[in-house]
């Protein structure tokens, strides 16, 4: 899983080494957690903040990750 983890407390930063296909992985479950996330705001109309937050925050984590995904196959 993880080969290396170093985090700076200062920053609040932290540093992971992990492989392409576990990378893929955490895509992948990503992508489950926003169809879910958005089954629920579907489902539960009118929405609340806090959940149209969480999709919110999926999407950007899995953008951010995609722009790694590119950097790592590219």
């Amino acid at each position: 899983m993880i080969r290396k983890l170093k985090s700076d407390k200062s920053t609040g930063m932290v540093t992971i080494e992990i492989n392409r296909d576990e990378l893929k992985d955490i895509i992948d479950s990503i992508d489950n957690m926003i169809d879910r996330q958005q089954r629920i705001l579907l489902e539960n109309l009118p929405s609340d903040e806090e959940d149209r937050r969480r999709l919110d925050n999926y999407k950007a984590l899995k953008e951010s990750l995609r722009k790694v995904w590119e950097s790592v196959m590219g």
